[in-house]
């Protein structure tokens, strides 16, 4: 995992993001890939002057949206040469969700903002980024000034594709930790891959790993997972992303949206 791919913005969530990205650089020893969108003017349509004097104000605005991203560049590019780290921009044009994800595909990980509980447009970015990149997603919460890389990792287990989806991207990540506790609330039962088939993969590529059971006794599962990441000290939880249709999500709930909107913990997540 040495491939973090970083989405450059002036949102109010970019500086939270960038240091969760330069955290996870540094933590990996890995290169930080600075994606920098540049969307594509909607045609304005020809004016009184024709279609001329349409097409120019497009130029124009082009024109400045390059301006501002070289700006953009060069303010972001002196504050990295003081961070320590290996980094590099790369600009494309179109819509920042699908840029993320077409530049996945050579990422170890993407790094994004949760979504705060009235930011629908980045709810709807986040959903769309985890559940179409070829990579897993880092997802900090919104504020914060720091990763807990040091702390023990928490892996959220149930036996869907998702979550193992979420275990296999992570190995670089979980061999580094400093504990890893598998965490399964109300399992279903044994079936095919129990916890213990979890901690027997990751043995093989010599990372230990501890097993705890919880319920929600009531309750729901992300309080308790959340609960549960407090108890352990967990500075990161991996977990599989949107395990139902992301539609079913946004209109019944679901641990993924109820996470993403209260977690004061990081999450790692892959679909």
């Amino acid at each position: 995992m040495k491939s973090i791919l970083l989405h450059v913005g002036d949102d109010p969530h970019f500086e939270s993001r960038l240091q969760g990205a330069l955290d996870l650089v540094r933590f990996l020893d890995g290169h930080l890939e600075c994606l920098q969108t540049r969307r594509v003017p909607a045609f304005l349509g020809a004016d009184q002057s024709g279609f001329a004097g349409g097409a120019a104000m497009v130029v124009q605005l082009v024109e400045d949206e390059a301006k501002r991203a070289e700006d953009e560049r060069q303010k972001l590019g002196a504050r990295l040469k003081g961070e320590g780290v290996s980094y590099s921009f790369v600009e494309t044009m179109g819509d920042p969700s699908q840029t993320l994800v077409d530049r996945s595909l050579l990422s170890d990980a993407i790094v994004m903002t949760m979504a705060g509980a009235n930011d629908r447009e980045l709810a709807h970015a986040l959903a769309a980024v985890v559940t179409h990149a070829d990579a897993p997603v880092l997802a900090v919460p919104h504020g914060a000034s720091r990763l807990q890389l040091e702390n023990p990792v928490l892996v959220a287990w149930k036996p869907t594709k998702e979550a193992a989806h979420a275990v296999k991207r992570s190995v670089p990540l979980l061999a580094k930790a400093a504990r890893v506790d598998i965490v399964t609330i109300d399992p279903p039962g044994e079936g095919d891959f129990p916890p213990l088939a979890v901690a027997a993969y990751l043995s093989r590529h010599g990372i230990k790993a501890e097993l705890h059971e919880r319920t929600a006794a009531g309750g729901s599962t992300s309080d308790t997972l959340l609960a549960t990441a407090r108890e352990l000290g967990s500075g990161l939880v991996v977990m599989g992303g949107y395990g139902r249709s992301r539609a079913m999500e946004f209109l019944l709930g679901g641990v993924t949206r109820r996470l993403l909107g209260n977690s004061d913990v990081a999450l790692m997540m892959a679909h």
